[in-house]
């Protein structure tokens, strides 16, 4: 764990939204499954959403960008998420994907980790609000990940994406 001021750490989370971005998008090219190709569209979409909503609350809230919050380190971060995934490349077309699946799962909950952590410290209840919000999207996503995951290894309870998100 390291100490950073807000924005910081806000600067992080805008880095892992646009590596989900990334990941997804290539994880949409290298499925042949009509469904897991709008899984991961949607989710893909979703992380551009997130990334324009925390730079436009950025510009117009007024939190403290001092404060000093405790967020997981940062090659701490880069290890357990879609850095590695995105600059490897993933599997290749066809390939497995579960292991894509089992990749979002794990950035999911790292990026629940670092809001969650956002939202214990920044102190302030408009910013607090912002990141509960972030929290809650990226457990919806978590749980449209574990569904498919569910589905694939018929295992668990099975929800369909479209179920999830409509």
């Amino acid at each position: 764990m390291i100490h950073v001021t807000l924005r910081e750490a806000i600067d992080k989370a805008i880095e892992l939204e646009e590596l989900g971005y990334a990941f997804y998008n290539e994880a949409e090219g290298k499925t042949y499954d009509v469904q897991g190709k709008a899984m991961f569209r949607f989710l893909a979409d979703e992380e551009v959403k997130h990334k324009q909503w925390l730079q436009k609350n950025l510009d117009v809230e007024e939190f403290d960008l001092t404060v000093m919050v405790e967020i997981p380190e940062y090659d701490e971060m880069e290890d357990t998420v879609f850095k590695k995934e995105v600059n490897g490349g993933i599997a290749d077309e066809g390939a497995d994907n579960l292991a894509a699946l089992n990749i979002g799962v794990e950035a999911e909950r790292a990026s629940i980790s670092l809001y969650a952590a956002i939202v214990e410290q920044c102190g302030d209840e408009q910013c607090r609000n912002l990141f509960r919000q972030l929290v809650s999207e990226e457990e919806k996503h978590l749980s449209i990940l574990q569904g498919e995951i569910d589905f694939v290894t018929e295992t668990g309870s099975y929800y369909d994406f479209k179920t999830i998100t409509t």
